[in-house]
């Protein structure tokens, strides 16, 4: 049996094989479809090949799709909870990430001596994005307050 497209079903020639990946599973595709899907994301990939009966493996590409939804609903879940925590003129702040905050400061005699001996403090940083403020968090903090129900 000649293999086909997995996205398309056409049948391909000898030298007219390709192959992309979805969902860690190579899949042989035609020309035309390689070049359609060659910059399209995993998830889109997925998507796509399993509108047809043709692709290698489709118990793992959904499988894949699967887990994305699931990681795409806990990301939804914690931005939801963050803008909860962090809010600023009715909206969430944008978080910035965690940054190192230079403790002591310098003196005419010492110089930085007493920079060296502070350490650093480590915040979460958010900024609004209508009025500019920041807003700084201790990130262990943040961190706890993400895990509560």
């Amino acid at each position: 049996m000649a293999e086909v497209c997995a996205f398309c079903g056409a049948e391909l020639k000898r030298f007219g094989i390709d192959t992309l990946v979805c969902a860690n599973v190579t899949q042989t595709v035609c020309k035309d479809c390689w070049t359609k899907y060659r910059d399209a994301s995993q998830t889109e990939r997925c998507r796509d090949i399993l509108k047809h009966s043709w692709a290698k493996e489709p118990e793992q590409i959904h499988a894949f799709l699967e887990e994305q939804e699931r990681e795409a609903a806990r990301e939804q879940a914690r931005a939801e909870k963050l803008n909860r925590l962090i809010s600023c003129c009715g909206q969430p702040m944008t978080p910035l990430g965690v940054s190192k905050f230079q403790l002591g400061q310098t003196s005419w005699i010492f110089g930085d001596w007493s920079n060296l001996l502070a350490g650093a403090m480590e915040l979460a940083v958010f900024r609004c994005e209508r009025c500019g403020q920041i807003k700084f968090m201790d990130p262990n903090i943040m961190k706890d307050r993400m895990k509560e129900p």
